[in-house]
């Protein structure tokens, strides 16, 4: 099943812009609240070896500064559709190249001079309009013995009563909506769950 959203690219990149042009001062601060599962995910990471990551949606920087603070000696890329966002990873992120691009077809697989290792892709894959072409582009840049490591929002199973709808009522005002089940399953080699099903792990292959 292919997942489009009904909303224009234009539109989007116009949401994206808009709102992260006043949100990225406080990002960082009220995100550590809710986007779980991203440090455990860097924990992994720096247990792997590979040299060049390419990071989908990198946003601030925050991902990529703690992956550079303890491999400084790795290559960093990301990819990043909000002009806003791309603006403030480049001035915190001086070692990484940036490009501007959607997921769903931005060509990065020589940002850094060779395919990435690992591509990461943090709470990104529930804000793209197409999913399936996002995760089928990503297969396509990464090294053919890379692996594209995703984390998002899971199916919210097991927050009880009210909470879920809540949670995905307001995520849909930003544009954000977790990702439905079945859509990982189709491509990664392994899928961890985060508690309560707030938030999923995956590993996927080369094409």
């Amino acid at each position: 099943m292919e997942i489009v959203s009904p909303v224009s690219r234009d539109d989007h990149k116009r949401f994206l812009d808009a709102y992260y042009g006043w949100a990225r001062d406080v990002y960082d601060v009220t995100r550590r609240y809710y986007l779980l599962g991203r440090d455990r995910v860097i924990d992994q990471l720096l247990r792997e070896p590979w040299n060049r990551l390419v990071e989908i949606g990198p946003g601030t920087g925050r991902n990529l500064r703690k992956l550079h603070a303890e491999r400084p000696v790795a290559l960093y890329g990301g990819i990043e559709a909000s002009s806003a966002m791309l603006e403030r990873a480049r001035a915190r992120c001086p070692w990484a190249i940036f490009e501007e691009g959607f997921a769903e077809d931005a060509e990065y697989r020589e940002l850094l001079g060779a395919p990435p290792d690992r591509v990461l892709v943090s709470y990104t894959l529930s804000m793209v309009q197409d999913v399936e072409r996002a995760i089928e582009n990503a297969r396509e840049m990464v090294s053919p013995r890379g692996e594209i490591v995703v984390v998002d929002f899971g199916d919210l199973r097991g927050l009880r009563g009210p909470l879920a709808p809540a949670l995905r009522a307001w995520l849909e005002a930003f544009h954000v909506t977790p990702l439905p089940s079945g859509v990982l399953e189709r491509h990664a080699r392994t899928i961890e769950d985060g508690p309560l099903g707030y938030y999923r792990i995956a590993r996927i292959p080369p094409a």
